[in-house]
């Protein structure tokens, strides 16, 4: 369900705010229901009219849940509008030792990515653990939650567009190019484009297999959960079914929130 702005959905409720490397989500949480907004690139930064373009027409919301990836300037941008416009001050979320039936598998629990934390307390109260969490994003990772719900740790690697980009940017004469009918094409490419667009992908679907094989092995039947850009466009290629959740940091922060 997407938001109209300036509906009566936005009236008392609460404002959950997914701010990525790459680009700002947002819903509303009203009762149980998070009403999905338009999001919007983040990746240089967020200027004021950026925001005032996407929450103007907004009633004043109840409180403000933000989980910030992308630095100290657009938290204080963030912060600054709402205070500025709504006269609330968010409420930023930091990952915890402990907290939400997760326990944080990092040696310093605050170094875990805050959005890989919500996407855990996500998964940890709306799916059969345990699991193995993919975020298909700007970055790929990977976490696994055991059948308690205790983080066992993570894997981190660029995501398709950044591989596609390193490899582009650093190599000569090689370019990044989507193949005609993508993915369907086959695993081998017959031009370097190709090759490219297809390298990057099973590079990704390889990690991916690889990781949840490993860990399907070890006992309980063990649930896929992805989220993410990309998610949707290399969950069909992989042999364990998928659990795609294009909100899941929201739905963390829903829990949170509570």
């Amino acid at each position: 369900m997407t938001l109209r702005q300036g509906g009566s959905m936005a009236r008392e409720a609460k404002l959950l705010v997914d701010c990525g490397n790459s680009r700002l989500k947002w819903g509303l949480l009203r009762a149980d229901e998070i009403v999905s907004g338009v999001s919007l690139r983040s990746r240089n930064g967020l200027a004021e009219a950026d925001l005032s373009g996407i929450w103007a027409d907004l009633n004043t919301p109840r409180q403000v849940w933000i989980a910030n990836v992308a630095g100290q300037m657009v938290a204080d941008r963030l912060n600054a509008w709402s205070r500025t416009h709504w006269g609330i001050t968010p409420h930023f979320v930091r990952p915890l030792a402990e907290g939400y039936g997760v326990v944080n598998g990092y040696r310093n629990p605050e170094a875990l990515g805050v959005d890989r934390w919500l996407a855990m307390i996500a998964v940890r109260h709306r799916y059969t653990l345990p699991a193995c969490i993919v975020d298909c994003g700007t970055a790929l990772t990977l976490d696994v939650l055991d059948q308690t719900g205790r983080h066992r740790g993570g894997l981190i690697c660029p995501g398709l567009a950044l591989m596609a980009e390193t490899l582009v940017q650093d190599t000569a004469g090689i370019r990044f190019e989507a193949p005609a009918g993508g993915a369907r094409g086959g695993d081998l490419a017959d031009h370097t484009g190709a090759a490219v667009y297809r390298g990057v992908r099973q590079a990704a679907l390889g990690l991916i297999e690889r990781t949840y094989g490993r860990y399907a092995r070890a006992g309980a039947p063990l649930s896929l959960v992805m989220t993410g850009g990309d998610a949707a466009e290399l969950a069909p290629s992989l042999s364990a079914p998928v659990h795609l959740a294009p909100d899941l940091v929201l739905q963390g922060l829903a829990v949170v929130s509570r």
